[in-house]
C-alpha cells in the first residue's frame, strides 16, 4: 500500500501496556514501532466510511476490538454490584480508580477474561472469589495454565451452574439465584449444550458479581 492511516481516539508518544495478569507494564514509544508511510490520526471520529474510499484509499480495515460486554439478560442485572468485567480490567490497566468488589466476589463465565478478572479480585484484597462455569473443566475455554494459576491464588470455580437472578435490596445486590446445569447434546461450538436440572435452584450471597460470557465489538463509530 502507498499509504496507510490508523485512526484511533486518542494515543500518546508512550503506550503502556500489560499483557497479562502478574506481567509487569512495559512502555512501548509508538513512534519506535510504525513501519514508514503510516500515519496515525489521532482524536478522529469516522462517521462515513465512503469518505475514505472518495479520498482514495483502496481498503479499510475495521479493527476496533471486542470490548463491549455482553449481558447476562437475567431478572435484577441492573443492580448495584454488577460490574462491567471489561470495564474493570480496562480500568484496572490504565491506573484509574475501580468500584470497591467487596469480600465475596462472583464471575460468570469460563473464558481467560472470567479467569483474569477472578484473578484480579483476589489481588485487591477480595477474600472469597468463585468463577461460576455453566459446563464441566473440560469445556472452559480459558487457556489451562490460567486457569491453573487462579485456582493456586485462592481462586474456587463452582462447575455446571448458571445464574438466573440477581437478588437486590435497595438497589444493591446481595446474592444471586444459581441453578444446577447437566450436559446436553454437542452444539455449533462443539461442546456439549448446558441444560437446567429443574428443581435445583439454589441462593449464593454476594458482594459483586461480573458477567464475563462473552464480548461483542463497539460499532457505534
Amino acid at each position: 500500500a502507498e499509504k496507510l492511516i490508523a485512526v484511533v481516539k486518542t494515543l500518546t508518544g508512550t503506550v503502556e501496556s500489560r499483557p497479562a495478569v502478574g506481567q509487569p507494564w512495559t512502555a512501548v514509544k509508538v513512534g519506535d514501532q510504525l513501519p514508514e508511510g503510516v500515519d496515525i490520526r489521532t482524536g478522529s471520529h469516522v462517521e462515513d466510511i465512503e469518505s475514505l474510499f472518495a479520498e482514495g484509499y483502496k481498503a479499510v480495515l475495521i479493527a476496533v476490538g471486542a470490548h463491549m460486554n455482553r449481558r447476562l439478560d437475567i431478572p435484577g442485572e441492573n443492580a448495584d454490584g454488577v460490574i462491567d468485567p471489561v470495564a474493570y480490567l480496562r480500568q484496572i490497566n490504565l491506573r484509574e480508580k475501580v468500584p470497591v468488589l467487596g469480600d465475596r466476589v462472583g464471575i460468570v463465565g469460563g473464558g481467560n477474561t472470567a479467569v483474569d478478572v477472578a484473578r484480579t479480585a483476589i489481588r485487591k484484597g477480595s477474600k472469597e472469589v468463585v468463577i461460576l462455569y455453566r459446563r464441566t473443566r473440560a469445556e472452559m475455554p480459558a487457556i489451562e495454565e490460567e486457569i491453573e494459576a487462579a485456582e493456586e491464588e485462592g481462586v474456587r470455580i463452582e462447575y455446571l451452574v448458571a445464574p438466573t437472578e440477581v437478588i437486590s435490596e435497595n438497589g444493591r445486590m446481595k446474592a444471586v439465584r444459581l441453578t444446577r446445569m447437566r450436559l446436553g447434546e454437542r452444539d455449533a461450538s462443539g461442546r456439549r449444550s448446558p441444560l437446567p436440572v429443574e428443581g435445583s435452584g439454589f441462593l449464593m450471597e454476594l458482594d459483586s458479581l461480573l458477567p464475563a460470557i462473552s464480548q461483542d465489538p463497539d460499532l457505534s463509530f
